[in-house]
């Protein structure tokens, strides 16, 4: 089942989206070139693409809670759009919207500051459309990037498969993958790995695919992975994801295969925990936030299999699959999930102490080269 637009529109009827922290303003056209600590300390995710692609439906699906109906209103972008994705304790980059009539190789553009702090370069491909242009558009901005940054992950998302049968979305991820690899092996490139992902807005996928892309840039992951492991195979639980609730990538899971299905089941229970929250679990003044650390639900299910989700941090939720019989040992559930939550706290202050020490170091390098009162030295 997938329920588009129902959070957001009840959060917004309730004036809970500024108090969650999915209230976000338009995306800033500021672009500073000249600063090269200015987007240091988080990666860089590029949005690119031939024009109507559909990057800003995208976006906006995905990070403003967006009904994807609501995307077909919405104006071709025309300048370069940077946004900062900050709200929760792992979910840290930017944003950058190109759009598709722009050349950002154009000698006014420094494209080796662009790439050089890029994390992952996500290339959005309309499925609907002739994509030989786009193919061709992607080997240029592949090649380029990597000779700026080799350390960039390069997505590529097949867009608007919705609109495809079953056969035709295999058919053509098989072309698109074989042409996109055969050019880069043309060129002597065989060295560029390509990870291909079929998406849509109107369903699971592109949260789905957007959790993978976030999860390579999330350098705590093997750790969040593990103790996930550990958590579930003392507990009895057959599957559990560590959720960002404001976007609902997730940001980790244990190593048991994810299936689509149990992935929806946690996407739309996170929006139904989150709408009853914004109806019961505010005061009368509408004071408090809609989601805390007392959130908890269990929903059971007609195949004898219990939702659980239990708050982590403040944008973090934990939501499993537990087969009734384990769930009446929810007692030790509950402890093994105490140790399981104090663990992540732990290494969320680690992160945080590294950011704190990294930008620390980056204001003494950006006041290097200028002398007491600001002005600046001149190097001979």
């Amino acid at each position: 089942m997938y329920f588009p637009g129902i959070a957001s529109s009840l959060l917004t009827k309730l004036g809970c989206l500024g108090k969650f922290g999915s209230d976000r303003t338009q995306c800033k056209v500021v672009l500073d070139f000249s600063d090269p600590f200015s987007t240091e300390v988080k990666p860089r995710i590029l949005l690119m693409g031939l024009r109507r692609s559909g990057k800003s439906s995208i976006q906006k699906v995905v990070f403003h809670k967006m009904s994807p109906n609501e995307t077909l209103f919405l104006e071709s972008t025309n300048k370069i759009c940077r946004e900062d994705v900050s709200n929760s304790s792992f979910v840290n980059f930017q944003i950058w919207d190109f759009p598709g009539q722009i050349d950002f190789f154009d000698p006014t553009f420094d494209y080796e500051m662009i790439f050089r702090g890029t994390g992952a370069l996500i290339f959005v491909i309309d499925s609907q459309d002739d994509y030989m242009e786009a193919l061709a558009r992607l080997h240029l901005t592949v090649t380029r990037a990597y000779k700026v940054n080799t350390d960039i992950n390069f997505e590529v998302f097949i867009h608007k498969v919705d609109g495809l049968s079953d056969d035709h979305k295999i058919e053509t991820q098989r072309d698109i993958h074989q042409r996109a690899n055969d050019d880069l092996a043309d060129a002597g490139l065989e060295k560029i790995h390509l990870s291909f992902y079929l998406t849509s807005i109107y369903d699971h996928s592109i949260f789905e695919a957007f959790s993978k892309v976030v999860q390579k840039l999330i350098p705590q992951l093997p750790t969040l992975e593990n103790l996930l492991n550990i958590f579930i195979s003392n507990s009895g639980i057959e599957k559990a994801f560590l959720f960002d609730v404001v976007s609902k990538i997730y940001i980790a899971t244990d190593s048991t295969p994810v299936d689509m299905q149990t992935y929806e089941l946690c996407c739309d229970m996170i929006d139904v925990v989150i709408d009853i929250s914004c109806i019961y679990g505010l005061k009368e003044d509408g004071a408090g936030t809609p989601y805390d650390k007392e959130s908890t639900a269990i929903i059971k299910l007609n195949n004898t299999t219990v939702l659980y989700l239990k708050e982590v941090t403040k944008f973090l939720a934990l939501v499993c699959f537990v087969r009734e019989e384990s769930f009446e040992r929810k007692g030790l559930i509950d402890y093994n999930f105490h140790c399981f939550r104090k663990a992540i706290h732990e290494v969320f202050e680690v992160r945080m102490k590294v950011v704190k020490s990294r930008k620390v170091q980056n204001q003494l390098q950006k006041k290097k080269g200028t002398t007491p009162n600001g002005t600046p030295r001149v190097l001979l």
